[in-house]
């Protein structure tokens, strides 16, 4: 399987986008995606979930799979890290207030965001990216040692956050999940020794893009998407 590095993500998901596929369509299918994870992992319907959300397009595919996961009965809640928003990541938290899913800001009330974070089931990091660069500062710094001590299990959504997707270098803070779904291709981050314990299980899922467009990153770097979810790790 092939691994990507952070510009070869970029140039795939400028690629996308340029032939026509919307950020809002694959956030929906990032977000259908982590519903069959938990099917796949056999997560009970009676877990209690905690999406911590960032500002960007990795905190959409969160908001995306908040409403995936709810409309499958599981109990779901969603912790924004930072009011901004982007565009993307706003057209999905308006549609989880359409759902009544319930929304917390960290800044705002950080006793309940912790305490929803303590007593979670699964936790689901959907704070930074394959973009993430440089240290990381509080509140993040906060929020990521929380998941951390949580007893619940932690998902990365693309890869922890705090890692470099290319080297694998973790910053100050890093997400320890138990497993982590990358978005379209697994990132070489994945190949280090320090990555890959901090990874767990690695999944990567299909985001509709097509082999051509792989192609031009690497010819043959497509996975071989049959259910839709590969296990990578």
């Amino acid at each position: 399987m092939y691994f990507a590095t952070a510009k070869q993500m970029e140039k795939l998901d400028r690629l996308a986008v340029d032939s026509g596929l919307e950020i809002l369509q694959m956030m929906e299918l990032a977000g259908w995606h982590m519903a069959q994870l938990f099917r796949l992992l056999k997560i009970p319907k009676t877990a209690k979930v905690a999406i911590i959300v960032g500002k960007g397009n990795n905190g959409g595919d969160g908001l995306s799979a908040a409403r995936f996961l709810a409309n499958a009965g599981l109990k779901v809640k969603a912790i924004l890290t930072d009011p901004n928003l982007n565009q993307n990541a706003q057209h999905h938290l308006q549609l989880v207030g359409n759902m009544g899913i319930p929304v917390l800001s960290f800044r705002k009330n950080k006793l309940q965001a912790a305490k929803t974070i303590r007593n979670a089931d699964i936790l689901i990091d959907a704070i930074f990216g394959y973009h993430l660069k440089g240290t990381i500062e509080n509140p993040f710094a906060e929020i990521i040692r929380l998941i951390n001590q949580a007893p619940g299990l932690t998902i990365a959504y693309d890869l922890p956050s705090g890692l470099d997707a290319t080297t694998g270098k973790c910053a100050a803070e890093c997400i320890a999940a138990s497993a982590t779904l990358s978005l379209a291709l697994p990132k070489t981050a994945f190949k280090t020794s320090g990555d890959r314990k901090l990874s767990g299980k690695i999944f990567v899922a299909d985001l509709g893009i097509p082999k051509y467009l792989y192609d031009q990153i690497k010819p043959g770097s497509r996975p071989n998407f049959n259910t839709g979810i590969v296990k990578v790790f």
